[in-house]
Order: C-alpha cells, then structure tokens, then sequence
C-alpha cells in the first residue's frame, strides 16, 4: 500500500476533512428529502437561539415543517442577489442586516425579490405597534419589504466605579461639549512615559461611529427620495470632532478593538465610556463577569443644548421572497418570530435587545435591575431611548457611500497629522465633494434609480 507523501499528519487531517465533507452531504441531501413547508434563514446564532422553541411551537400548531438554517451574513447577502438575478432556488424567510437592503431594490420597484409588506401591516393593524423611524432601513419608496427586529438605540456605557472615585458627575455631561471638557482634564499620562494611561471615551480609529454619530444629528446619509447628502457643514463639523477626540497631543480617545482587546481595556480602566447600543450590553456582561456592579449606562450627550441625545447602531429585518409558494404560512410564521409577547420578554433577557414593538416594553422582563448594570433597569432606559431613535433611509449605495465616508475621514486624519487643523476644514470640503461625485456617478449609471430620484 503506497504510503501518503506528506506524513500521518497531514493524512488524517485529509481523512477528517473528506468524511466532514460526506457527512455535510448526507445532512444536506436528508434534508431536502424532508421538503419542509418553509426555509428560514438567518446570520444570527443568538437569533436562531431564540427562534427554536417558537419555530417548534408553530409546527405544532400549523402541522407543518419550517427548516432553519444559519448562514453567515455575507453568504446571505451574496448568494440571495445572486438566486434572484438567476431565478436559483431561495429560502422562504430570511433575516438580512438593514444596511444591505439597499442592494436588493436597485432596478424597479416592482421587480424586488422580497414581498412588499406594507398593505398587510397596515390591514392588520400592525404597523403602528412598531418603532415607526425603523422601517426606513427596510423601504423602498415607501413601501416596506420587510419586519424590524430591532431598534439599537444607543447610549454610553461607563466604569461607573472609576469614574465616582474621579469625581465625574454624569448628570452634568448634558452636551459634548461638556463631555470633551471632562475628557481633556481626566486624560492624561501619569506615568511619564509619553502615552495617557486612562482615556476617557472609546473610539474605533477606522471612523467606523461617524454614522451612528451623524444619525444623533439627523444628518442620514441619504434621504428619503433617495438623495445624497453627506456633503455638507454638518459632516464637516462632526469630522472635524472625531479627529480633535482621537488624535493629536490633546486626544481623550482611545480605540478599544473588540472581543478580548475590549475586554482588557474595560477591565484595566484604561477607557472609562464606550458607545453602548443594546446588544453591546450583552456582551459586556458575558466578556468582563468580574465587574458586575461597576457598569452603568447613560444617554449619549447632545450636540447643542436641548438636542437630541439618542442614536443607533446597527439593524436587521426580516422579509418574505416572492419565490416563496405559501407566503401565507410565511407571513404567519414572521408575526410568531416578531410579534408574540412572552418570546420578546424571553428574548431580552438572553440578549438584552429591545424589539421595536412598543407594546412589548410593558412586560415586566423588560424593568427589572439588571446586577451587572448597578441594578439600573436597562431594558426601561434602551425602551425609553427608542421612541426617539432617528431614521436612516436604505438606498443601493448605502454600503458604498459609508465607506467613501470613512475614506474621507482616514484621509482627513492622515492630513491632521501632517499639518493639524491649518486647512482641515477646506481639505474636508474637497474630499466631500470628491467622494460625493464619486457616488453620484455610480448611481448615475443605474437608470432606474436615476430616473426614481429625478422624478
């Protein structure tokens, strides 16, 4: 028997990975043999968490077989356009992320994949029992091609044990301006050695909270017929913000990373505030136990006085293809996913996601302390936060116009560097004005959404 060239090792890896491969076959091919009645499918593990015993009990009650499946978000968005431009096989259901619905309304209204929800909601008395301001990522000219499963509404979270020892009072951190104060006096290096040694807000270097940041403002990055508008003075002066916090001598940011990188930064000190949409709380939770009660939350401080002091991060929907043969059982099987009450009082407490069904909020789940948050009651503080989350309007080239956005922003920082605030402002304008072209020029090339914008 002729022996395998590259070692044992190797070969056994080999064996493994073809019997893997077998099996995922044999799992496959079994369960297109079961023909269930409907294919959910989601990129959220702790969705589907949370769906199982719903699914199971709609089974039961419908006779029926609903088959879920997990699928990255990337894998989503890519094979589902790919299936509807081929006419290829497609689920029944699917959960997208908000930001790539855009993608999927690109040519005529009329010729979307997804079932256009909006006459059932308002026939079934539905629509006003969610967040109103969320439909606007999953619409199209209006009309709604999928539910929202959420709202994010963001607030900060802070090292509420280091921050009382520093004398910080939160309550009158009502403005920016009053935060950036605070900032300049708390970050500093106390050990001589070049670099501060506690920052007071966390912010990723990439750009990544100037949307999230803009949306506080009112300032989408499209509006609701669809136009362009990032090129303006309140891009410019938020810009300008984030750079003067996250660069430079009198910087008070730092960027935390994510995952274990966060976590020691959380727990060292190093970083007293971090931008907190509500599945964040989650994972603050799970990844630092040790500070449970040294954790709070607090809403975001406002531009200018009186101003607003919520926004969010992040988003998913859930819509119906039109390729699905029983959009009936579909449109049953999403309102038990989205809408039964004692599942979203369930479903926050493993998540402490808010769900934008406002009668939701009343169930007791949703006020009780949470011991890791300081015994705040943090469902009542996101649910309070909700009702004012901005809109921010889905377009075919939102995915690209946040990252010619960012690219502005990196571009602006390097300049800053370089040259520090001695023709920032005008560097800014020309880069906004570069990009915006950039973008208009793309959706210039796709007549039907020109003609949609001109009309």
């Amino acid at each position: 028997m002729p022996k395998f060239p590259y070692g044992k090792v190797p070969f056994c890896i080999l064996l493994i990975a073809i019997s893997t491969g077998i099996f995922n076959l044999v799992i496959a091919f079994s369960k297109r043999g079961e023909k269930p009645d409907l294919v959910f499918v989601s990129f959220a593990r702790s969705h589907m968490e949370g769906y199982e015993e719903a699914t199971e009990e709609f089974q039961r009650d419908h006779g029926v077989k609903v088959q879920l499946q997990l699928v990255s978000a990337r894998t989503v968005k890519s094979r589902l356009q790919n299936a509807f431009l081929t006419n290829a096989n497609v689920p029944d259901v699917v959960e997208i992320l908000a930001d790539t619905m855009g993608t999927f309304t690109k040519g005529p209204i009329e010729d979307v994949g997804f079932v256009d929800l909006t006459d059932r909601l308002h026939a079934e008395g539905l629509y006003d029992r969610f967040v109103e301001s969320r439909y606007s990522r999953l619409s199209r000219l209006g009309r709604i091609f999928a539910l929202p499963h959420d709202v994010h509404p963001l607030m900060l979270c802070y090292r509420s044990d280091l921050v009382e020892e520093l004398g910080i009072d939160v309550d009158s951190l009502k403005t920016w301006d009053d935060f950036t104060k605070m900032g300049r006096q708390i970050t500093r290096d106390l050990d001589g050695d070049g670099n501060p040694d506690q920052y007071a807000l966390d912010l990723p270097a990439n750009g990544d909270m100037l949307t999230p940041l803009l949306l506080q403002r009112k300032e989408p990055l499209f509006t609701q017929d669809g136009q362009l508008k990032i090129n303006n003075h309140t891009v410019v002066d938020t810009i300008i913000w984030y750079i003067h916090q996250s660069r430079g001598k009198n910087r008070i940011a730092f960027s935390a990373g994510w995952g274990q990188t966060l976590a020691k930064t959380v727990t060292d000190g190093l970083v007293l505030f971090y931008f907190c949409p509500d599945w964040r709380t989650k994972h603050f939770e799970t990844d630092t136990p040790h500070l449970s009660g040294k954790m709070k939350l607090m809403p975001l401080p406002a531009w200018e006085i009186g101003g607003g002091r919520v926004s969010t991060w992040g988003g998913t929907g859930l819509a119906i293809t039109k390729a699905c043969k029983n959009q009936k059982l579909a449109w049953e099987f999403a309102k038990v996913l989205y809408l039964k009450a004692e599942d979203l009082g369930k479903r926050f407490k493993a998540s402490y996601i808010i769900p934008p069904v406002k009668d939701a909020w009343d169930l007791p789940e949703f006020k009780e302390p949470v011991p890791f948050y300081t015994n705040q009651p943090i469902g009542a503080l996101y649910a309070e936060m909700a009702k004012d989350v901005p809109s921010n309007y889905a377009s075919p080239y939102y995915e690209l116009a946040r990252n010619k956005l960012n690219e502005v922003f990196i571009n602006a920082a390097l300049y800053y560097d370089k040259s520090g605030d001695d023709g920032l402002e005008e560097y800014i304008k020309r880069e906004l004005v570069r990009v915006s072209a950039y973008v208009e020029n793309r959706v210039q090339h796709n007549i039907f959404y020109r003609k949609r914008i001109a009309n």
